[in-house]
């Protein structure tokens, strides 16, 4: 007997079986899916067994509420083999709503209980940090969603991704999710958790309804990003969840910036800081700019020249004068004539050295008093100088104040509560807002 032969005898006992030809069976929805045709496939079950169902468009049709997972439900049909496939299956031709489904109530009394408790408040959810350092995912090792999340990471921020292997579905999953989220909380660098799978039943997706990960994830000290990848029903894991992505990707992407908006963003503020430097500079420059022309810098070059070259020439006719007197004396008390006693010669060249010395002195004392008094003016000018420099100003405790376009406020006209203020101190400045305005005896809030 072939397998075909074996197949067709199949089909033609269960066609002529009445027995389970028209069935009513009570169930729960364990899966189902809509195809685009109308079509529903599902799976239905007990505590011990389970079996495939068709629910064709016909049929499906008088449906008069929308079937989902964990719905106790009452059908009615019959046994269908499809020989080709070697496949048995329960078709459908009507379902009604009976009741409530264990595990559907099961979770209605834990969402409620949950909910009581406040862990689903918006109150309590975490902002995502603008930079991680570290992203921690709790998933499979070997599914397409740590993979998907690695190359989303890889393509917008440089953020490491460190995986915290966890079975996902089944036996144990949620001990083990659970497992994931304590240690990745155990690593101080991790700054952000994803946890998540890539979609399925809804008893594929029971251990992201288990308490225990709920609690995990409440308990986190890190911000967490439920990523079940299922946006039909929300789980309860996306419902206490800092935030809640419909696909491992939407995660990635939640928790990572960018890095081409980040360079844009800098280059935008570098170039709003050099605009606004060079507003403040061109406004230092105005304010506290000296109105007399004698102490321009310009000027003020011009006059050290000036007293340099009159100190020089001072000191150049200082020393002439000295020389020439020298030479004078020299010419007039030499001793020119044999005829004089040399005593009497040798007495009076003594006498004119030392008036030499006693004029010379004289000279010297002159130059000295007048370099003296140079010195002092141009010391005294270079004060005032030194005191007209901004920094110094700003030194002494003042400060300027510019508003939003980088205008100088100078009065409290034209200022007006609310508004946004720059004020530049000694070595930086701060931004401030305008709580009130107080103009000689008149007050606005």
């Amino acid at each position: 007997m072939t397998v075909t032969q074996f197949n067709e005898k199949v089909l033609a006992v269960i066609s002529s079986a009445d027995d389970i030809r028209n069935v009513t069976l009570v169930a729960e929805i364990s899966s189902i899916t809509r195809a685009a045709s109308g079509h529903y496939y599902l799976e239905l079950k007990d505590p011990q067994s389970n079996i495939r169902c068709t629910f064709f468009r016909y049929s499906a049709s008088r449906l008069t509420f929308d079937p989902k997972p964990g719905m106790k439900v009452m059908v009615f049909g019959g046994a269908s083999f499809y020989s080709k496939g070697g496949s048995l299956s329960f078709n459908i031709e009507w379902m009604k709503p009976y009741g409530k489904g264990e595990a559907s109530a099961a979770l209605e009394e834990l969402t409620a209980r949950l909910l009581k408790e406040g862990l689903f408040d918006a109150e309590r959810k975490r902002a995502l940090p603008q930079y991680p350092r570290v992203i921690g995912v709790a998933t499979s090792p070997t599914g397409a969603v740590i993979k998907d999340i690695i190359d989303t990471v890889a393509k917008r921020f440089p953020a490491d991704v460190l995986l915290a292997a966890a079975k996902v579905q089944g036996d144990g999953a949620p001990e083990s999710i659970v497992a994931g989220i304590e240690a990745l909380n155990s690593q101080k660098d991790v700054d952000v958790i994803i946890i998540g799978r890539g979609g399925g039943s809804a008893e594929d997706l029971s251990a992201f309804n288990s308490e225990m990960v709920v609690r995990a994830i409440a308990s986190s000290k890190v911000p967490v990003v439920s990523a079940v990848g299922h946006a039909t029903d929300k789980s309860l894991s996306d419902r206490v969840a800092d935030a809640y992505a419909e696909t491992p990707t939407m995660a990635a992407v939640m928790c990572t910036m960018d890095i081409d908006d980040i360079r844009r963003g800098l280059s935008f503020m570098t170039g709003k800081m050099a605009r606004s430097l060079t507003s403040i500079i061109k406004d230092m420059r105005s304010r506290f700019a000296y109105p007399n022309a004698r102490l321009d810098p310009r000027n003020a070059a011009a006059s050290l020249e000036r007293y340099g070259s009159e100190l020089n020439r001072l000191s150049d006719r200082g020393a002439s004068s000295v020389s020439g007197k020298l030479r004078e004396m020299s010419s007039r008390y030499g001793i020119l004539n044999a005829k004089l006693d040399p005593k009497r010669a040798a007495e009076k060249v003594e006498h004119h050295w030392m008036a030499l010395d006693s004029v010379s002195e004289t000279m010297d004392d002159s130059v000295s008093r007048m370099l003296a008094d140079i010195s002092r003016e141009l010391e005294h000018r270079s004060e005032m100088l030194a005191g007209l420099d901004p920094k110094r100003v700003l030194d002494r405790g003042y400060s300027f104040v510019t508003d939003e376009t980088g205008r100088t406020v100078t009065s409290v006209s034209g200022v007006k509560a609310g508004s946004r203020m720059t004020v530049t101190m000694r070595d930086g400045f701060v931004k401030a807002e305008v709580e009130e305005v107080t103009e000689y005896g008149r007050r606005e809030e």
